[in-house]
């Protein structure tokens, strides 16, 4: 392989280029650690039915998309999943099954649904899906694609982790620097660094030469190239992140590399590829034999034995899953739209103060608690709180985009100091960067070629009882260190200036916030915009657990932003003459709800004016009352904490968890989401939705032109179907779009983890985001949609947003909704609204004997 040979003309170099992008649909994002935020590993087959891709994803992963079959089983015995969830799962895939003839089996009449269902009992196990699509390495030598991983994995770490030693050439580029450095790699035999010397100076022309040494037509390229892609998913995903970023590498790039390895392993080797060995499928007579048999029917003729087969033959056993799949999540919707229908619109007296809270499931708890201590009302909004920014706290660094990734922010936000403290702010700035000189002064040291020995003879004697203090007594070492670093780095009165925002985009943040949860009138003494984060000690995915409405930040400087733009009179003034009347006797008020300990800390405390700080006193000791008590809630499923702790045992508990540098369950997350309410409050108040729900405020009566409900739609749903998602398939493909364990777990700079020493980096969450040992805490349920408004009214949407036609139509999100509390729900379809529950899909329960 020379460079002579490699040049190709323009338009082949093109259509490389456009066949990698076209392979790239196929990847997932992935985001650094900073900003790791959920997304749908499979977002690029959403275009397809959820089933299609999850078969897709088999196709290109060799990966699982539901929960296995026996686990289904499981949970049908234990009463999850029953006879009625299944036969009406069966009859919405097969609306004519109750018209098929019945068998008579000895002394047993067996319906045709009766039939299928006993399948999903007792039938042979599904086949476990197989990877279809490889490269030549995995067809010819097995260990040569271990080498290509190994080696991608390598170079792709050496290029993007930020090791204190840089990748030698890396300001040229990753492919000029892999280039010059792969023919030196002594990992290689001699013969194969030979190879790599004639690489082509281009990436698009060592790719097209590859191609042809492997064998590869030009119709088979775009499958062949998704076969790389797909062997290193997590690599490639965060590349292809990259590529728009100016960071210095993208596909082609990186396919170059794994392509010219293979070649230079395979070094134009010829055999017949094999095709992966696939296990035999049961005929449709067989299945029945078997089900019969299992069911202890003996007797049976070959007329009645080929009518089972003919009815067995509708459902193949791959489809089997997704039918308990649809029953498993119709028996949680069934239920929780049976408890919104239990609740009666009823009149409250006037709120004392509204806390609008972001929508994310664990708030859902805190505003339950927070409503049981008094005239309190709560509101669900995204916790960005509409107010996009860029933000720069007080001691400097790198800005932040605080907002969804969907958008993009318009304004730069700094913390400034308060009129009255500038010095107090200075010595806060000082400290805190004499402190930050001396932690880089460390890990220089740490990570230079000799200074480790010396350090760690001089440091040696503390570290060791350090470290074991911090592990037995993680409490009183977080004390002690914050106790320091407040008198090094002295707390400073900040506050957020918004003036550079235009007065009309200031006034539009607001009508936004407050038109679309429906809060115009009634306001009370405070209104409280309380966002989330979560500190946690010694955890790479702590972007994780933070406010994904803040791109994967803390939502307090939002909620600070948008607090003083709701105090200022200028904004007042225009905001009366849109309908919206905020009394001058309403405080608006800032808020930051810490996820991991329950604690809520009333933000800006300075700037609150004496008439309200009482009334603040009074919703700072509420909100540490609903705290404790969110806190003993969640201890009953936190492993390692008693189920009954008091309240306050339990706030300490929580307390301790989050400062335990080796604790692998500080929270759970949004583990167990599985709804998204749009409504309002009244639907959904005083009952325990078990912090599963994603609580949107709407009020359908101001909303006329449909703005409010298409924003919620278009915006806040959508992350919310990313992080459904991403739960999901990390709980049923753990190995691929989950991390694995966290106790294996090694961090690759800012870009992620990987398991051991060299690998892929991993795609999603922790195993221990989603289950305890071999228990799932979150069980993986695809996103209901619960709506309260004109059924008209969200046909227009959707039919003017095709994001949501894809989500809707193609299963991805199921769709209920009703436009009064005295309606029915209804379920959306591409062929119009229907009743939720319709009366033929549990006909058969009432006329068949059931097969044991």
């Amino acid at each position: 392989m020379t460079e002579a040979t490699s040049t190709r003309p323009d338009s082949a170099r093109a259509r490389l280029r456009s066949d990698i992008r076209l392979s790239a649909r196929v990847l997932p994002t992935h985001y650094p650690l900073d900003t790791f935020i959920a997304v749908n590993p499979l977002a690029g087959l959403q275009a397809m039915p959820f089933e299609q891709a999850v078969r897709r994803a088999g196709d290109l992963y060799g990966t699982p998309g539901t929960l296995p079959e026996a686990m289904f089983r499981r949970l049908y015995h234990q009463g999850r999943i029953t006879d009625a969830d299944l036969d009406r799962a069966l009859a919405r895939r097969y609306p004519r099954l109750a018209e098929e003839p019945g068998l008579q089996l000895e002394n047993r009449r067996v319906t045709a649904t009766a039939l299928l269902r006993a399948d999903l009992l007792y039938g042979v196990p599904a086949p476990e899906p197989q990877r279809r699509y490889r490269t030549r390495a995995e067809e010819w030598a097995t260990g040569d694609a271990d080498i290509v991983d190994t080696q991608a994995a390598k170079w792709m770490a050496a290029f993007l982790g930020e090791a204190s030693w840089p990748m030698p050439g890396r300001e040229q580029g990753f492919y000029p620097a892999w280039r010059a450095l792969a023919p030196t790699d002594r990992t290689l035999t001699r013969t194969v660094r030979a190879r790599l010397r004639g690489v082509a100076e281009r990436p698009d022309d060592a790719v097209l030469v590859a191609l042809d040494a492997l064998g590869v037509a030009d119709g088979d390229r775009v499958t062949y190239l998704q076969a790389h892609l797909t062997r290193l998913p997590g690599w490639a995903a965060h590349v292809n992140w990259c590529a728009d970023r100016d960071v210095g590498v993208d596909l082609l790039q990186y396919l170059a590399m794994r392509l010219s390895y293979e070649a230079a392993l395979l070094d134009n080797r010829r055999s017949q590829p094999t095709e992966p060995a696939l296990p035999a499928l049961w005929t449709a007579k067989d299945r029945a034999a078997h089900l019969l048999e299992a069911c202890g029917i003996s007797d049976v003729t070959e007329s009645d034995l080929a009518t089972a087969a003919r009815i067995l033959a509708a459902l193949p056993t791959p489809a089997r899953q997704m039918i308990w799949q649809n029953a498993f999540e119709a028996h949680y919707q069934d239920r929780l739209l049976a408890d919104l229908s239990s609740r009666l619109p009823r009149k409250h007296p006037p709120a004392h103060t509204h806390l609008i809270t972001c929508i994310d499931t664990r708030s859902e708890g805190l505003r339950r608690h927070l409503e049981s201590c008094g005239d309190y009302q709560t509101l669900g909004f995204a916790g960005f709180f509409a107010v996009a920014i860029r933000f720069t706290d007080l001691l400097g660094g790198a800005p932040a985009d605080l907002c969804p990734v969907l958008i993009s922010p318009n304004h730069d936000i700094a913390e400034e100091p308060a009129p009255h403290a500038r010095r107090a702010a200075e010595r806060r700035v000082s400290g805190a960067t004499s402190l930050s000189g001396a932690e880089t002064a460390f890990h220089v040291a740490k990570e230079s070629a000799a200074a480790p020995f010396v350090l760690a003879e001089a440091a040696g004697w503390i570290a060791a009882p350090l470290s074991a203090a911090k592990t037995l007594t993680p409490s009183a070492v977080a004390g002690v260190r914050r106790r320091l670093r407040d008198m090094i780095t002295p707390a400073a009165q900040t506050l957020l200036n918004v003036e550079s925002m235009p007065l009309h985009e200031r006034v539009l943040f607001a009508q936004v916030t407050l038109k679309t949860i429906g809060l115009t009138t009634g306001f009370g003494r405070l209104v409280v915009l309380c966002g989330h984060h979560s500190d946690t000690e010694n955890n790479p995915y702590q972007a994780s657990l933070d406010c994904g409405a803040c791109g994967g930040q803390g939502g307090g400087p939002n909620a600070r932003a948008a607090a003083r733009i709701l105090n200022q009179s200028d904004v007042r003034d225009e905001l009366r003459s849109a309908g919206i009347d905020i009394p001058d006797h309403t405080h608006v008020v800032a808020a930051l709800h810490d996820t991991a300990t329950d604690r809520i800390t009333v933000l800006d405390a300075h700037l609150i004016s004496p008439d309200h700080r009482r009334d603040v006193a009074r919703l700072e000791a509420d909100l540490a009352r609903a705290g404790r008590a969110l806190a003993a809630e969640r201890c009953a499923v936190l492993p390692g904490a008693r189920r009954r702790f008091s309240a306050r045992a339990a706030a300490r508990h929580v307390g301790r968890r989050s400062v335990d540098w080796a604790q692998v369950y500080p929270e759970w997350g949004l583990a167990g989401n599985a709804a998204f309410v749009i409504a309002p409050r009244d639907v959904t108040r005083g009952l325990d939705l078990h912090r599963r729900t994603f609580l949107h405020s709407y009020d359908a009566d101001t909303d006329d032109d449909a703005t409010a409900l298409e924003t919620i739609l278009t915006a806040p749903l959508v992350v919310a179907q990313w992080i459904n998602c991403q739960y999901y398939f990390s709980a049923v493909a753990p190995d691929v779009f989950g991390a694995g364990t966290k106790t294996v777990h090694n961090v690759v700079g800012n870009v992620g983890v990987i398991t051991g020493h060299v690998g892929d980096l991993r795609l999603g969450l922790p195993w221990q985001s989603v289950s305890y040992r071999d228990r799932l805490l979150h069980e993986p349920l695809r996103l209901l949609a619960v709506v309260q408004a004109p059924l008209t009214r969200i046909d227009t949407v959707v039919g003017r947003n095709p994001i949501l036609q894809q989500l809707f139509g193609n299963d991805w999100v199921t769709v209920a909704a009703r436009e009064h509390p005295a309606h029915p729900w209804q379920r959306w379809t591409r062929a119009g609204w229907q009743l939720w529950t319709e009366t033929h899909c549990s006909q058969a329960l009432h006329d068949e004997e059931m097969i044991p």
